[in-house]
């Protein structure tokens, strides 16, 4: 954003979900067809390696825990940007995320979202905010004017994670040891947003009070990129009108 934008109103997406959702991947598409906006990824705000908490049942750092992260700065950051439309955080992002060069989207397709995002007022500076761990914490999640959260079956999450080679890290890279997903991803994943669904069934339905929060969308295999992008795009179009 620049200095020309400060006079519009900013408006704060979360684009939240497990690994492997396909959120990061979203939000990176979302960010290039939608005006005046700018994407902010939450993992750009993970510590150093030897800050990231250590299990001590399996002697590994502990990459899905929420101390992981620096939510001090992330949440000062995400209030700097909502009140000045400014990033003032030196940010270094480790692209862990597929090349979305890969998806041959259609003419067509490309038209109809052209035709989606055009409804979008220029009045607003949109903040695109990706990460997974955005709503299980209100100081972090009411920094947020709309809230997205991408889901998809355990099955379907643990295959996609399985299938990535490894992560670049601040200092290194890292590689999931075989029980990681199950152990460390989803268990916290889990415990970290159970209570936001019924019953605290993550594969459940989200509460009466986090469905009024929160706009949710199941991205399972067999639901194309065209199906969940222009899901996005339509719930950000949705909100600016109202």
């Amino acid at each position: 954003m620049s200095n020309n934008d400060s006079t519009k109103k900013v408006i704060l997406i979360g684009l939240s979900g497990c690994s492997s959702t396909g959120k990061t991947t979203l939000a990176k598409l979302a960010s290039q067809f939608l005006p005046n906006s700018v994407l902010i990824h939450e993992d750009d705000f993970y510590k150093h390696d030897e800050e990231v908490p250590m299990n001590t049942k399996y002697g590994i750092r502990d990459w899905d825990s929420p101390e992981a992260l620096n939510l001090l700065l992330f949440k000062k950051e995400l209030n700097i940007i909502k009140n000045t439309g400014q990033i003032a955080t030196k940010l270094i992002h480790n692209n862990n995320v597929d090349n979305i060069s890969k998806f041959a989207l259609s003419e067509s397709f490309l038209e109809e979202l052209s035709l989606k995002t055009q409804s979008i007022d220029d009045k607003y500076n949109l903040v695109i905010v990706d990460g997974f761990m955005l709503y299980n914490n209100n100081d972090i999640s009411s920094e947020f004017d709309l809230r997205l959260f991408i889901r998809a079956p355990y099955k379907t999450l643990k295959k996609r994670r399985d299938s990535r080679n490894g992560y670049q890290t601040l200092d290194s890279f890292w590689v999931d040891p075989p029980y990681y997903f199950d152990e460390f991803v989803y268990k916290s994943y889990e415990e970290n947003h159970k209570s936001l669904f019924q019953n605290e069934d993550v594969e459940g339905k989200l509460t009466t009070q986090a469905a009024k929060e929160i706009r949710d969308f199941n991205n399972d295999d067999g639901v194309s990129i065209e199906e969940s992008l222009s899901w996005v795009i339509d719930q950000i179009a949705s909100f600016c009108k109202d």
